[in-house]
């Protein structure tokens, strides 16, 4: 499986988001989980995100992020700091995070997603940055004109993937002027029927299903401080239990790889990923 430690990590974090109503039910998964992920740590204690082999130094900021982030919620905290304490030392003196991975292409390591997952996962592990302005400020300045983060073929072909880390980031230090400017992208793109579907132009391949975009598009109103009173995230929630599947999952389609001749060869089902990130947008709306 090519994602199999970060579909394994985003599990286990929309496990322990809900732990309040789970506990009783997940402890042996919990368990399961939790020793596949340490089985596959680096001598780090970081994650890659799966089956392509990497230098034993390198790792997936982003994976290791989200890992961070769910042993803390899961009150592993000693597990968590430490990790938070090696991602915090990690952080480049101008501010952002960078991914650490040698089959990520140079140009795409320092997307600001990386730097949003990296601030969430020292927040839920309680420690503070060391350069947090300068992180905050790497962020508002990968900010476009129209509210968004960008988009980028890499990383999912959607906007929203993007946009989620970054307004929770931004959110949790109280910089709302960008956070609302996101916010509003995000409500200007919803389709009639309530989902949300981005695509990079150009791009020779199948973007995202809109089960995840909107997904990753409902947690970043959630983040914004919007709630299931609200309009646009009411018809999201609708649009989303209406595309529940009988076993409870949601359809994630397959990762956008290009059609090029390169990727021919990787084939990476995202049901998991998308399920994970639907449980989490409701989570996130069930705290405002």
């Amino acid at each position: 499986m090519v994602f199999q430690e970060w579909d394994t990590v985003n599990a286990l974090k929309a496990i322990a988001l809900w732990q309040s109503v789970l506990a009783e039910r997940s402890a042996d998964v919990v368990s399961a989980l939790l020793g596949f992920l340490a089985s596959r740590e680096k001598p780090t204690g970081m994650l890659s995100w799966g089956a392509t082999e990497i230098g034993s130094d390198e790792y997936c900021t982003e994976t290791s992020s989200e890992y961070t982030s769910a042993l803390a919620r899961l009150g592993l905290h000693e597990a968590a700091y430490a990790k938070a304490d090696f991602l915090r030392n990690r952080q480049r003196s101008d501010g952002p995070w960078e991914e650490v991975h040698s089959h990520i292409p140079r140009a795409f390591q320092l997307q600001p997603s990386v730097t949003g997952f990296a601030l969430c996962a020292l927040e839920d592990a309680g420690m503070e940055p060391k350069y947090v302005d300068e992180a905050l400020g790497f962020l508002a300045s990968n900010q476009q004109p129209d509210g968004s983060f960008g988009i980028n073929w890499y990383y999912y072909c959607t906007h929203y993937y993007l946009m989620r880390p970054a307004v929770a980031a931004l959110a949790e230090f109280e910089n709302y002027t960008a956070v609302a400017a996101a916010r509003d992208f995000v409500i200007s793109r919803q389709l009639p029927d309530g989902s949300w579907q981005s695509r990079v132009e150009g791009f020779r391949g199948d973007p995202s299903v809109p089960e995840l975009q909107t997904a990753l598009a409902l947690a970043t109103l959630a983040h914004a401080g919007m709630d299931a009173g609200d309009p646009p995230v009411r018809r999201a929630i609708e649009w989303l239990l209406d595309r529940r599947r009988a076993d409870g999952s949601w359809y994630g389609g397959r990762y956008p790889y290009p059609e090029t001749e390169s990727y021919a060869s990787f084939r990476a089902t995202q049901d998991v990923f998308t399920t994970a990130q639907v449980l989490a947008a409701f989570n996130y709306l069930e705290q405002q």
